[in-house]
């Protein structure tokens, strides 16, 4: 279960409960922190969290904050400067980070429409690439605005404001929101005039990674379990109905059973793991793979039998391009020397993030800027 899925159960049942509660939202960071922003945390009235805006050194005195904002039904912009170190200890958190972190905290209504955690999940079930916008400071005539939220998607972009007042921030905010989406890069912007300024948080909404698994051994469910703690959403597919029960994968999204190696699904693929274990089907399935291009494909199994593959596909007259070659994994997984079906998973599971997140997949101690720091060849 990923962040999100996990904030939207805990508020069914908070909700439930009957429970007043806030939503904490991380809006910047400056220096270093344990989250970025768009870390939120659900907080209830009863002190009851779910989700983390810190690695626990914020939240306690942000819970007391909350339950004063629930009180008083106003949201507020909190602010945690560590590096003024007086008032670091003055507050009992003593972090020595030497970072700021503005955390806008609001009352909690799900009975309104479009509530943050609603257009989240909404954003989310597209299965597609969102931004989303929220106003966490706002100044002068526009200071009604602190609070307002867009979600923008290519199939769904926000609708323009009426007034001419209202053009201008709402035209600056979907501007932010298009160069967010294309550029894949969540972002801070400022929009001001002599009337007002409002300051907002643009989030980039990756969709859900799809990780689907060709094989449906043994080893194939700790990498199933370990993908879905993520929030991926898994396809174990198998032409073995022996293999490819449900049953066995119960934290799969979906379990396919092909009538044979040849008809399992490889129709608009993300990532994909080939583990079969069966020499034939791997040959079937690379070929495959050629012409459909995901971006990740790992095979298990020593690197001389994938190059005996290859050649074996050249040699009929059906080769894989270079360049497609080139962006396989075989052995796939990062050098962590796994050996057991779980290490080998958590292998697996770092090496496609790594990939999919444009990252080397070195230690953090070789790497000379900062951690959350984009790598400049990511896109």
């Amino acid at each position: 279960m990923n962040e999100l899925d996990a904030l939207l159960a805990a508020l069914h049942r908070f909700t439930s409960s009957g429970l007043r509660l806030a939503l904490a939202t991380v809006a910047s960071v400056s220096g270093s922190a344990y989250r970025r922003p768009g870390a939120r945390m659900l907080i209830a009235e009863n002190g009851e969290t779910i989700g983390s805006v810190s690695g626990g050194c914020l939240e306690q005195d942000l819970i007391e904050k909350a339950q004063a904002i629930m009180a008083t039904g106003r949201a507020q912009l909190v602010t945690y400067d560590t590096r003024d170190v007086a008032a670091d200890m003055t507050w009992g958190v003593g972090l020595g980070c030497e970072s700021e972190t503005l955390i806008y905290v609001e009352p909690f209504y799900p009975s309104l429409a479009h509530h943050p955690l609603e257009l989240l999940a909404l954003a989310a079930a597209t299965g597609e690439a969102a931004a989303r916008a929220q106003v966490f400071r706002a100044e002068g005539n526009l200071a009604g605005r602190a609070g307002f939220q867009l979600l923008y998607t290519a199939a769904t972009p926000p609708a323009e404001g009426d007034s001419a007042e209202q053009a201008g921030w709402l035209r600056h905010l979907h501007r932010e929101l298009q160069a967010c989406l294309t550029e894949r890069r969540s972002r801070h912007t400022t929009y001001g005039t002599e009337q007002g300024r409002l300051e907002a948080f643009i989030e980039f909404l990756p969709p859900p990674l799809q990780l689907t698994i060709l094989g449906a051994g043994d080893d194939a469910i700790p990498l199933a379990q370990l993908a879905t703690q993520l929030g991926w959403r898994v396809t174990v597919a198998d032409w073995r109905p022996a293999l490819a029960a449900p049953e066995r994968f119960p934290a799969a999204c979906r379990v396919v059973t092909a009538p044979t190696v040849d008809e399992l699904p490889m129709e608009a693929l993300d990532c994909v793991v080939v583990m079969t274990h069966h020499y034939p089907s791997d040959k079937s399935i690379a070929r495959r793979l050629a012409a459909v291009r995901p971006r990740y494909v790992g095979l298990l199994g020593p690197r001389r039998r994938t190059e005996r593959i290859l050649k074996e596909l050249a040699d009929e007259g059906a080769p894989v391009p270079a360049g497609v070659v080139a962006d396989w994994r075989f052995p796939v997984g990062l050098d962590l020397g796994a050996e057991t079906p779980a290490e080998i998973a958590a292998a697996i599971v770092a090496e496609i993030l790594a990939v999919t997140r444009g990252h080397s997949g070195t230690p953090l101690r070789d790497r000379a800027a900062p951690i959350h720091e984009p790598p400049p060849s990511s896109a």
